[in-house]
């Protein structure tokens, strides 16, 4: 991700994201924090017990891989400490997953955040009414105003707000 989708939609400054990032690469050279060094960082600073500390590190290992990233990290800070309005972290969200930078999340997209996110719920056997695939179209199909089968940010930010499961299952609040 790039310093402005972050500082624009999280409200950070370019150089609070560029002293965050120095600092994690500081601590952490790889660039990757492990799910130990993930609970021993995060009790220090929010302290929660081990277990509900490991399983917000499986909430935010979005792809899964066993380590978080520095956009990972800062993800978490993001939702975490809530900043701004409902609105304003669901634009961050949509910034987040529209991987084509072309302001529209298409339904590969949309696949792929509902499989990442049918995945930190627990849920693995995404058929039937758990295929990505089949909600996803389901889904553009609700909130798509403009009829082009994509989601523009007001589409999907709107259609959130105004749909409390689509939005629980898009934005799920950490523990």
């Amino acid at each position: 991700l790039e310093c402005d989708l972050l500082s624009v939609n999280a409200q950070f400054t370019q150089e609070e994201i560029q002293q965050w990032h120095t600092d994690f690469l500081r601590e952490y050279p790889s660039g990757q924090l492990d799910k130990k060094a993930f609970v021993d960082y995060y009790t220090k600073i929010h302290p929660h017990d081990e277990e509900k500390t490991a399983e917000l590190f499986d909430r935010i290992d979005v792809n899964d891989d066993g380590t978080i990233d520095f956009n990972e990290f800062l993800v978490l800070i993001a939702i975490r400490n809530q900043l701004g309005s409902l609105e304003k972290r669901l634009a961050f969200v949509f910034d987040l997953w529209d991987d084509s930078e072309d302001g529209q999340i298409d339904r590969k997209e949309l696949t792929n955040l509902l499989s990442a996110m049918y995945e930190r719920a627990g849920i693995r056997d995404q058929k039937g009414e758990w295929d990505p695939k089949k909600r996803a179209k389901e889904i553009i199909a609700k909130l798509d105003i403009s009829g082009d089968k994509k989601l523009n940010k007001e589409e999907f930010v709107t259609g959130c707000m105004n749909d409390q499961v689509i939005c629980k299952l898009l934005l799920p609040r950490s523990s």
